[in-house]
Parts: C-alpha cells; sequence; structure tokens
C-alpha cells in the first residue's frame, strides 16, 4: 500500500494566520501569514535574546541576589569562602567569651578562697590524700621540721617548696605590680606543686598564658604562671612535689622562658621568699 503525500496540503497544515482585530471597528482587520519556518525561526530568536540578557544580568548586574534562593546564590566561590569567614569569626568570638570567662574566674578564685574542703576532710577518708607525698614520709616529717625554723609565720601548716629548677631573677616588687617572683629556667622544665591542695584552675589566658591555681589549707593560693603545657587537670588533688605543668614562655606578658610563680594568702598577695623553705 503506497501514501501519496499531497503537497498543497502539507502546504496549507503548515501555514497559520493571525487576525489582528482593534478595538475601534470602524477599522478593518488585518492578517498576517505565518508559515512553521517562520513561527519556528521566531520562537528560536526570542528564545536566544532571553538567554544573552538573562545572562547578562545575572553576571553583571548581581540580580541572582534577587531572583535566584540562597541555596543557589551561595554555592559560588567568593560565597563560600564568605561563609567560612563568618563561621570563624563566630568561632573566634566563642574563644575570646571563653577567655573572658577564664579571667573573671581567675579573679574570683584570688578573692573568694575556700579552705572548707581541707577541714572538712578532717573528719572523713579520702583515699587520694592518703598517698605518700613526693618522697616518702621521712621527707615529709623533714619538710615539716624544717618549715618550724625557716618560715617567718610558724602558726601556719602550710609548707612551700621551690617550684621548679632554676635561679630568682625577678623579686616580689607591688609597687610596679609584679605579684610574685620569677625563676628562670629552661623550657619544659618541670614545675612542681609548691604545697598539697587541689587545682582549680588549670587553663589559658591571653596574658599570662598556661596558667595554674592551686588552693591549699588556711586560704593560702598559689599560681603558677606562663607555663608551656598543663599537666594536671582542674579539680584534681595534688601533693606536695608533684609535676603539675612545664616552664614555657606562654602569654603576652612575657620576655623569656621562666615561671612566674605567686603565694596568696587571705586574697592578697605576699612575698613568697617569706614562705618558701630557703633554697
Amino acid at each position: 500500500m503506497k501514501i501519496k503525500f499531497d503537497k498543497k496540503r502539507l502546504k496549507k497544515l503548515t501555514e497559520f494566520s493571525v487576525v489582528l482585530v482593534p478595538h475601534d471597528p470602524s477599522t478593518g482587520t488585518k492578517t498576517i501569514k505565518l508559515s512553521f519556518l517562520k513561527i519556528t525561526t521566531l520562537i528560536l530568536i526570542y528564545t536566544l535574546i532571553v538567554l544573552i540578557l538573562g545572562f547578562y544580568l545575572i553576571t553583571f548586574v548581581s540580580l541572582d541576589n534577587y531572583l535566584l534562593p540562597d541555596s543557589y546564590r551561595y554555592n559560588t566561590p567568593e560565597k563560600m569562602q564568605l561563609r567560612e569567614l563568618n563561621e570563624k569569626i563566630i568561632r573566634l568570638a566563642n574563644e575570646l567569651e571563653k577567655l573572658k570567662s577564664n579571667n573573671e574566674r581567675l579573679k574570683n578564685i584570688l578573692l573568694n578562697q575556700d579552705s572548707t574542703i581541707f577541714r572538712d576532710e578532717n573528719t572523713q577518708s579520702s583515699p587520694q590524700f592518703k598517698k605518700n607525698p613526693a618522697g616518702g614520709n621521712v621527707y615529709f616529717a623533714f619538710l615539716n621540721f624544717l618549715s618550724t625554723i625557716f618560715t617567718e609565720d610558724n602558726t601556719t601548716q602550710v609548707i612551700f617548696i621551690k617550684p621548679t629548677d632554676g635561679y630568682l631573677s625577678r623579686k616580689f616588687d607591688p609597687e610596679n605590680g609584679h605579684l610574685g617572683i620569677d625563676f628562670a629556667t629552661k623550657e619544659n622544665n618541670p614545675i612542681f606543686a609548691s604545697a598539697g591542695g587541689y587545682i582549680s584552675f588549670a587553663g589559658y589566658t591571653p596574658e599570662y598564658g598556661y596558667v595554674v591555681i592551686i588552693n591549699h589549707p588556711d586560704d593560702f593560693i598559689t599560681r603558677y604562671m606562663h607555663c608551656s603545657a598543663i599537666i594536671r587537670k582542674q579539680g584534681e588533688r595534688i601533693i606536695q612535689g608533684e609535676v603539675i605543668a612545664l616552664a614555657g614562655n606562654s602569654g603576652t606578658r612575657t620576655t623569656g622562658t621562666h615561671l612566674h610563680f605567686e603565694i596568696w594568702h587571705k586574697g592578697k598577695p605576699v612575698d613568697p621568699e617569706k614562705f618558701l623553705i630557703k633554697f
């Protein structure tokens, strides 16, 4: 069976007429004849113009800020970098808030000393405090004997020993803002607990770097500053002579590797040389 194509009929099927009817009936109607080829050509030209115009508006006029949703707009490299910078700023703000909180805690520890925990433990057992001090019971008894000879205040039972190796490089000078003494020592040399107690603070501050604060009986506090690393954790109980940190040069208020050591009594700084066993 053969199918015959009628060219005239096919031509009629591919030709269209557009009739324009004006609002004014006095004017006649207009008829525009369009072929299928013309209609296809006009659609292609219109689509091409729209694509070119849209590309120009989105690329050079930033029209995507108004037309595209955030999920598409933030996938560009520049916007991704902006989002990463925003996240870094948030993290830095959280770190600054944490440092500010640490500084406030340092002030509160110095002004609100609490020795009740030591008095309460005299009436109950504490396995951590029953450990032998560094050097054994003979060494502890020897320190007690020396403290009664060399310390000026014989009423206190707290014994303070030299917290690290090295020589005294700067003395106690509260009039010039130096509330402790400095020991010049090598970097990463061990720092020992000058007396037994519990760690009330162990963290980083911008000015003093890595800091350890130990609360002792009879309202004493010792501060160890500019450490390179902290060995023990906050809240732990410490026996005299235990390693709590390593000497360093951290913080902004330092000019070299050393240990800044302070002793506070009842909320006021005292000269550590008057309380340390002579060395």
